[in-house]
């Protein structure tokens, strides 16, 4: 062998055992896998290894690699003297850098194998081979290079000193750029995965607590470290609001910076929120991260315990990238989320989000120990209405308040519209004297408390086997419950009570159908002449009769009817009918009979209606007299106030109009001169007194005077005995209607009542 510069062995024989008498020529490496980052792979000691059965050959090589350095660095020398050996130290040290390996050892073509052995057995590609031999021809350089993965190939006699260093240069260098290939790809395809996994947050904090684990991950760090977020552009960098976090730096999530024990960290983080950059130190890593122009800036921190290397800090750099467009996305998402689920005026959850929030209660088995309680003001519209819309934000302020002092976490407070909430939260939580503390207790002056009115209904959702959106609508039914019965009123949800809504669903679809198909009917109830017992004309009352004969209550269906917009045509409809009526009685000989048909008030707001009345009696040939116009007082008041023109064009066309039910609204007595009515009519509930009360006492004998007195007609509803009647007509009552005299009938039976005409 050509080699012939001096050195000392570092180690000795084939079995690789370190001895405590060698100088440090050589530095020892650590034991390294798969989970050390480049920054340890680029400080430690490199290992080359030799493999031949000539232990002068061997002695030779520790000789001259004895002064060896790269990169001012000195390698550490393993030696082997079988292939067989070599493979068990490659087995257990995967990090070789070099394999100066002899061809020729216990079998001519061991060298050979064992290079296969490492490339396919082992799955060693990074491991740079060096074949030599001593025996020229014995296996062909040209055909070893082309079919095995070998590095080099020398004869023996042909490696001096130089040329032996000048290879083990090139292929430590070789094998360093290989490594650094795949420690790249490899963080390349964990930065893959990490943005991956970011896609996946939910929210800022769930982005933030995965943004910390992946950069650990990226780095092959363990998780330890945290993520800020300065929420307001500008704000005190202090402030700003650990949002996510993972390993010592769990217990610091919803922690502002302010509150960090560790000053050192506190300061970083300030630091990086302040100059808006990255900051390096030689344990750590402070990361910066703009966001969008509008949205949030943040900050990360991350526990290294080492200076990161150029190949990490370029890794970093490409993740962080991601990070950054992560959160302006995840940003976005929060503000979107927001608006969907956030009132605007109150900041308190919207009924999106308490619908979110049921969903989730009833997803899980029972017993769930959750109820939903609804609340609404007193006097909310008519606060508006009198001091302006500013003062009812105000209530709603003061309110959504009182909830959430009444209500505190975990339950949900939240607005569904206008003056209504919705709370979720357990059932003890939401018991009937926590909703009397919202009408007597004011936070702000427990002294001198401002008295709200609220109405409330509760739903046990361990009772209740609907929708999160059926209970929604049962709740908001029960709440109307709740006002008919008067304010501060609470309502409980009974189960099956969505069967009849469902029901009464059904019914309002089919009344749609109905009237789509002219099935509505009319009959007539006959109003007399006391003095004469003569017909004089009649009241005409819508009758619903179902496909299977069922007869639906006028009171059920024509209350269902103002409930969903369906008065209007049904309005229309017995206005038709009573026309067409009209004419059948005219031609029948009776052309001086009227009939009274109700106008529902949004009926009579419509500006066409008068044009529809004016269209339905010229189409059946009916004067206008023959069709008495029926309201109630409050909404003759409601025309009056806005000017009277609907009803005083509808009396000036010659339409008769009557109050109906008069005494049981709230006209006043001095507009009633100036209302363009004809006819009042006594309300049963004042005819029922007769012969039960005082004489004086009577208020349908006030009535009757009333109406003299203003020369209108006065006609008495529900007359039921000869004694109303004739007390009735004793008091100059002229007109009456009620089973004395007939019940409601169809056309034919009020016909034949009437016999043959004039």
């Amino acid at each position: 062998m050509a080699i012939d510069q001096a050195g000392q062995p570092h180690r000795t024989g084939a079995d690789s055992h370190r001895t405590g008498h060698e100088p440090d020529a050589f530095a020892f490496a650590p034991e390294a896998g798969e989970a050390n980052s480049p920054a340890q792979t680029a400080h430690r000691t490199l290992t080359v290894l030799t493999v031949d059965d000539d232990a002068d050959f061997q002695r030779s090589l520790r000789l001259a690699l004895g002064s060896f350095r790269y990169q001012g660095h000195a390698v550490e020398l393993l030696s082997a003297s079988s292939a067989t050996q070599a493979a068990k130290i490659l087995t257990e040290s995967p990090d070789i850098a070099v394999i100066v390996l002899d061809i020729v050892m216990e079998t001519d073509d061991a060298g050979l194998r064992l290079v296969k052995s490492v490339r396919e057995i082992l799955g060693n590609a990074e491991v740079r081979i060096i074949l030599v031999t001593g025996q020229p021809g014995v296996s062909s350089m040209q055909v070893s290079l082309d079919t095995l993965d070998i590095s080099d190939y020398w004869l023996k006699t042909d490696l001096t000193y130089e040329r032996l260093h000048g290879i083990l240069t090139s292929n430590l260098r070789t094998w360093e750029q290989i490594r650094a290939l795949r420690s790249a790809r490899r963080g390349l395809q964990t930065i893959v995965e990490a943005s991956n996994s970011l896609t996946r947050a939910e929210d800022l904090p769930d982005f933030s607590g995965r943004m910390v684990r992946e950069l650990a991950r990226v780095l092959g760090l363990e998780a330890d470290g945290m993520m800020c977020v300065q929420e307001v552009n500008g704000s005190d960098p202090q402030t700003a609001r650990v949002v996510g976090a993972a390993g010592r730096f769990t217990s610091c999530i919803a922690k502002e910076i302010s509150r960090i024990s560790d000053a050192g960290i506190r300061e970083l983080l300030v630091r990086g929120l302040t100059e808006q950059r990255n900051i390096e130190t030689p344990v750590s890593q402070v990361l910066f991260f703009r966001g969008a122009d509008s949205g949030p800036h943040a900050a990360a921190y991350l526990a290294t315990g080492r200076t990161l290397d150029a190949t990490e800090r370029e890794l970093l750099s490409v993740f962080a990238s991601n990070i950054n467009s992560g959160l302006i996305n995840v940003s976005l998402t929060s503000r979107l989320d927001r608006l969907a689920y956030e009132d605007s005026l109150l900041s308190i959850p919207n009924a999106n989000a308490l619908l979110r929030g049921i969903e989730s209660v009833l997803a899980a088995a029972a017993p769930r120990d959750r109820s939903l309680l609804f609340i609404d003001l007193d006097k909310y519209s008519q606060s508006c209405l009198s001091l302006g819309i500013e003062q009812g934000d105000l209530m709603l302020q003061k309110m959504a308040q009182r909830l959430r002092m009444v209500f505190a976490p975990p339950c949900i407070v939240a607005r569904l519209h206008d003056d209504t909430f919705g709370i979720l939260g357990q059932t003890a939580m939401l018991r009937a004297e926590y909703v009397d503390k919202l009408e007597s207790w004011d936070p702000e002056d427990p002294t001198h408390p401002p008295f709200i009115g609220v109405g409330a209904s509760r739903i046990d959702l361990d009772r209740y086997a609907g929708s999160a959106r059926g209970a929604m609508a049962m709740g908001t039914l029960l709440l109307q419950q709740a006002r008919a019965q008067g304010m501060s009123q609470l309502i409980d949800y009974e189960p099956g009570m969505e069967r009849e809504s469902n029901r009464r669903f059904n019914q309002s679809r089919d009344l749609y159908h109905a009237l789509h198909h002219n099935e509505i009917r009319i009959e007539l109830q006959p109003q007399v002449e006391l003095a004469t017992g003569r017909i004089v004309g009649a009241e005409a009352l819508a009758r619903w009769t179902l496909a299977d004969g069922t007869k639906v209550p006028p009171s059920e269906f024509v209350q269902m009817a103002e409930a969903n917009g369906l008065i209007v045509p049904l309005g229309r409809q017995v206005i038709e009918l009573a026309c067409a009526a009209l004419a059948r009685l005219r031609d029948a000989g009776h052309p001086r009979l009227s009939i009274a048909v109700n106008v529902s008030p949004l009926q009579l707001s419509r500006r066409e209606f008068p044009l529809e009345l004016a269209d339905a009696i010229h189409r059946h040939g009916v004067a206008p007299a023959q069709l008495e116009i029926e309201i109630t007082e409050s909404v003759a008041m409601e025309d009056h106030l806005a000017k009277g023109e609907i009803l005083g064009g509808l009396r000036e066309a010659g339409f008769p109009i009557a109050i109906d039910d008069f005494g049981t609204g709230y006209s006043s007595l001095g507009y009633l001169r100036a209302l363009p009515v004809t006819t009042l009519k006594v309300d049963r509930c004042f005819v029922a007194e007769i012969g039960q009360v005082s004489p004086h006492l009577v208020i349908a004998d006030m009535v009757i005077m009333l109406g003299q007195r203003l020369q209108m007609q006065v006609l008495a509803e529900g007359v039921e005995t000869q004694a109303q009647a004739d007390w009735l007509q004793a008091r100059g009552c002229r007109l009456a209607q009620g089973y004395l005299f007939g019940r409601p009938e169809p056309l034919e039976a009020f016909m034949a009542r009437l016999g043959p005409g004039a």
